[in-house]
């Protein structure tokens, strides 16, 4: 029997959802959030364990939470954003699963002193078997796992697919894995259940942006977006365009230059700053890009090679958004400026794309977590 029961004033037992989150990418915090705040939380007691700075969680994440610092994996060791390090993360899969049982075991332990009724994870895979060997209700989120991403990239390498079927043991301990549109595809183990994308849509400020920086009306602004894993923009070989500003996270710029400007200087929100841009920059990934398409912006995205969410996620977006592809390469020799001169002109023709894939799998977890007077936000 449970002893730590909490009421509310109206007399209801308050539901207790433990909720974990890789750090691997903002992308993750993203996609758990949007779904989290899809739900009427005054009867839901929320636990966060996550290594994700506190301050992005709780800009985030809307209802009151615990949080718990708290890292279960690595997902894939990164040379920078765009670079996997495959012989990196092999050592560190070989580490960690050498002792395996030994960690499962401890996670059920922490599981347990937590007495969540339900586990909610995007999408470390060590607590989902703790939940499976406890007996607690399990659902994944995420448009990857790291499963089908670590075999991508370290199948060849000499213990691989002993790593690679403990974690999906350990993901098929999810009751659902819920897989929002675009997802990369995904090993038939999996419990694995789709739904709508999952994206904010922003406030619109263009105005804003001419404020702040005191630009003339007709700037336009370019929003740079690549991720924060140790990139060196070559900001020397930057095309300047007339008319146009680009907007870089404030570490990236180590020169300055007229037409450079730190995203802090708006104080927006990231997805209002997104949707009040002419054109994003971004690489392969789930959330700038569904964002970019909800938020109907023009994008420059920048391929990865063997990164498992290609081709699904730039095909969707070809058929739903406007968006021109180009590698690293061109963008190191500073030959992208004819890309944003196109996407600066050009107009949108594709329907608008309705994310209600927060609301999809918020439903879910309502499900599972019923009978419970709480109601999913509309």
């Amino acid at each position: 029997m449970r002893l730590n029961l909490m009421i509310t004033m109206t007399g209801h037992i308050m539901k207790h959802i433990v909720v974990d989150i890789t750090a691997h990418g903002f992308g993750h915090v993203a996609q758990t959030a949007a779904v989290l705040n899809a739900l009427d939380g005054s009867n839901i007691r929320f636990t966060i364990r996550s290594s994700a700075a506190e301050t992005v969680l709780r800009e985030r994440i809307r209802h009151p939470f615990t949080l718990i610092p708290y890292q279960q994996d690595t997902g894939m060791l990164m040379h920078d954003a765009l670079r996997v390090d495959a012989a990196a993360s092999m050592r560190w899969y070989a580490d960690f699963h050498a002792t395996y049982s030994t960690r499962k075991t401890q996670a059920a332990v922490e599981l347990e002193r937590l007495q969540p009724d339900l586990l909610f994870a995007n999408v470390p895979y060590l607590s989902l078997d703790a939940a499976g060997e406890l007996g607690t209700p399990a659902i994944a989120l995420c448009s990857l796992n790291w499963a089908d991403v670590f075999h991508s990239y370290c199948n060849a390498l000499p213990g691989a697919d002993k790593i690679r079927d403990q974690i999906l043991h350990a993901y098929a301990q999810a009751e659902i894995f819920l897989q929002p549109t675009p997802s990369m595809d995904m090993h038939t183990m999996l419990h694995t259940h789709p739904i709508a994308p999952i994206a904010a849509i922003g406030q619109r400020k263009p105005e804003w942006l001419r404020e702040a920086s005191g630009m003339p009306a007709h700037t336009r602004f370019v929003l740079v977006a690549l991720g924060g894993l140790g990139m060196e923009y070559p900001l020397a070989h930057w095309p300047q365009l007339p008319d146009v500003c680009w907007i870089f996270p404030d570490t990236a710029l180590t020169q300055a230059r007229a037409d450079f400007i730190p995203a802090s200087l708006f104080g927006l929100d990231y997805v209002d700053l997104l949707a009040s841009c002419d054109v994003v920059m971004t690489k392969t990934g789930y959330g700038t890009q569904t964002e970019a398409v909800v938020n109907q912006v023009p994008t420059l995205c920048i391929t990865r090679h063997g990164w498992p969410e290609e081709p699904n996620l730039p095909h969707w977006h070809t058929q739903h958004g406007e968006v021109s592809f180009t590698d690293w390469r061109t963008i190191q020799a500073g030959d992208f400026g004819k890309h944003i001169t196109a996407l600066l002109e050009t107009t949108w023709h594709k329907p608008f794309v309705v994310p209600t894939g927060a609301r999809d799998a918020a439903a879910v977890l309502q499900q599972q977590i019923s009978p419970m007077p709480a109601t999913v936000l509309v």
